[in-house]
């Protein structure tokens, strides 16, 4: 009957994770890291990308605008 209780079988519950963390500063320090980092390494395309993203707001725009007239206008 003591090999039926999960307490005998598995061992006790794991302790709180949160109690275990190392601290916020490695946290923030890794989360910099993976914002910096593609930036960094990407940074000669970024040009390219905020333009295409430009054109599609211009684009946008220009389709909304006889819209907004009619609404608006």
């Amino acid at each position: 009957m003591k090999n039926d209780n999960w307490a005998y079988k598995y061992g006790p519950p794991p302790e709180d994770l949160s109690e275990k963390d190392s601290g916020w500063p490695g946290t923030w320090l890794l989360l910099a890291f993976l914002v910096i980092a593609p930036l960094i390494y990407f940074g000669p395309e970024l040009g390219s990308i905020e333009a295409w993203i430009v054109d599609l707001y211009r684009m946008a725009d220009r389709w909304m605008a006889p819209i907004r007239e009619f609404v608006f206008g």
